[in-house]
């Protein structure tokens, strides 16, 4: 247990010791030692203890307040904190240059392969169990394929490249959401992807994941001292972290979608109990479960290390990218 989500309405959160302790009714309902701790996401309408905040700062325990969406708004952090001038100014100087669409063609054609690779994960269970599901997903990753290599023929010199990647990438996504839905991988209620506000419960998760999952590429790109609202492929905006957007593309079919698919029997309870948004027990359940991702071991250059210590590694080798030092390649995952 490394990050931690408290998310009861009405709880307070405090120090014991070298213990943090969450209260509800001035009885204590869970304890955890700092020592174990790296994150600490808070919800809405949670009392906090100053002292458990020089606590978390002292050992560098980053306090992430959420919104309404799950989505990190607040950062509270030591001062140790510090940004590399060298390197943002790097940043900017890269991101305003032709090699920003090299970088976004690589961000982009990661994420697809990622997607692909969790249709033919799921092909694959599927194909052992004997059914039908499993050849079309399967053939539905190959009509992939041809998408893939159409990044590749987008000139960095093109003024309009980032218009075209993006109606790619929305092809594909198109394509894979379909598949999903037509293999019934996900709950009968899921039609379409959809974003913010999203009522249907499957859209919701996602949702929700997706904001956890920001969390963590945030907290990399702010360790590594970069810039997190200017970014190479979104928009920038004010209030969007663009970076941490773009960065975080590649992680979302194999760190959420894989696991939102494979929570398919919660999230039909919850249709069944008319629940259209998420309850604190299934924000728990997702929450434990994207952590449990993050927490475990990818091979990574012929090693097997924790995937949020991976996606650390893979922010100092875009800081290195930045300053013209290496070339980045995006983290495909191996299905």
């Amino acid at each position: 247990m490394r990050h931690l989500t408290i998310s009861s309405v009405g709880s307070f959160v405090g120090l014991k010791g070298n213990l943090l302790v969450v209260k509800e009714d001035n009885r204590v309902i869970y304890e955890a030692p700092l020592s174990r701790l790296r994150t600490v996401r808070l919800e809405r309408h949670i009392a906090l203890s100053s002292d458990l905040v020089l606590a978390c700062a002292a050992r560098g325990i980053k306090l992430v307040f959420l919104d309404w969406r799950g989505v990190g708004v607040s950062e509270l952090s030591g001062t140790y904190q510090h940004a590399v001038v060298k390197v943002r100014k790097s940043q900017f100087d890269f991101i305003n240059s032709e090699n920003s669409c090299s970088l976004a063609q690589e961000v982009i054609k990661t994420k697809i392969k990622n997607q692909r690779a969790v249709l033919l994960y799921f092909s694959k269970y599927l194909c052992k169990k004997g059914l039908p599901a499993g050849k079309l997903l399967k053939d539905k990753a190959d009509d992939i394929n041809p998408l893939l290599n159409a990044i590749s023929s987008i000139n960095t010199k093109e003024t309009e490249w980032r218009d075209r990647l993006l109606g790619i990438e929305g092809r594909v996504s198109v394509h894979y959401w379909q598949a999903l839905r037509d293999t019934h991988l996900l709950p009968s209620t899921f039609t379409n992807r959809e974003g913010r506000g999203a009522q249907e419960i499957t859209n919701a998760a996602l949702n929700y994941a997706y904001a956890i999952l920001q969390s963590y590429v945030h907290s990399a790109l702010a360790n590594a001292g970069l810039e997190l609202y200017t970014g190479f492929l979104h928009v920038d905006r004010p209030g969007k972290p663009s970076l941490a957007l773009d960065l975080m593309e590649e992680y979302r079919a194999w760190v959420v979608d894989r696991t939102i698919i494979k929570m398919k029997s919660c999230l039909e309870k919850g249709e069944d109990e008319n629940r259209q948004l998420l309850d604190k027990n299934l924000k728990k359940q997702i929450s434990d479960n994207i952590d449990a991702v993050m927490s475990g071991l990818v091979l990574y250059k012929g090693k097997k290390c924790r995937l949020e210590n991976v996606l650390q590694r893979q922010v100092y080798r875009l800081c290195a990218t930045f300053v013209g030092q290496k070339r980045y390649k995006g983290l495909t995952f191996k299905w």
